[in-house]
């Protein structure tokens, strides 16, 4: 808590091994601004989270985020994330979805989704550095894709070029709009 009243707090309770719940709470000048609920699942292949954010009973609005993660093989990880809003006069939902390779040296993602593509690569030149390729252009950013349980985070994290190829949303959905 600050000197103008705002808190930030998470409250994590471990219900079992695999299942996780975690409550975030942010107030602003003793004013509930966000609150977020969480329920996390951890196999031993796969990763499940479904979070519930900004409930609103009264103004019927709310967001809610589910993410599934799934091991094919030891080198390969397909997922998906929907997202869906709602509150009075608005409704909506997205679908993303998400894959990870990863080889000995060298880690990829790719993220599909209904505003685009966007995929990163990262390579290990040693066990203390990783380095990314040489691509024309600053970075965007060093935050993996598809970061979960065994995700691109780990040793590859240290560093990373993300290539953003952002397609028309007729292209990333299969709408190619194609007229004879």
């Amino acid at each position: 808590m600050d000197n103008s009243g705002s808190l930030n707090a998470q409250v994590l309770h471990l219900l079992a091994e695999r299942v996780r719940t975690k409550a975030v709470f942010q107030t602003h000048q003793a004013k509930f601004v966000t609150w977020q609920f969480d329920g996390e699942y951890r196999g031993d292949d796969c990763t499940a989270t479904l979070t519930l954010g900004n409930p609103d009973l009264l103004g019927e609005s709310v967001i809610l985020v589910a993410h599934f993660l799934q091991s094919i093989t030891s080198r390969l990880v397909l997922g998906g994330e929907m997202v869906y809003h709602r509150r009075p006069g608005e409704e909506g939902a997205i679908l993303t979805l998400a894959g990870k390779y990863t080889a000995q040296k060298w880690v990829a993602t790719l993220n599909v989704g209904y505003g685009g593509a966007h995929a990163s690569y990262y390579h290990r030149a040693n066990e203390q550095v990783s380095v990314p390729p040489h691509v024309p252009g600053p970075p965007t950013s060093l935050s993996p894709v598809c970061a979960g349980r065994g995700g691109a985070g780990g040793q590859h994290a240290a560093a990373g070029h993300h290539l953003r190829l952002w397609l028309p949303a007729q292209l990333a959905t299969g709408q190619h709009g194609l007229q004879r």
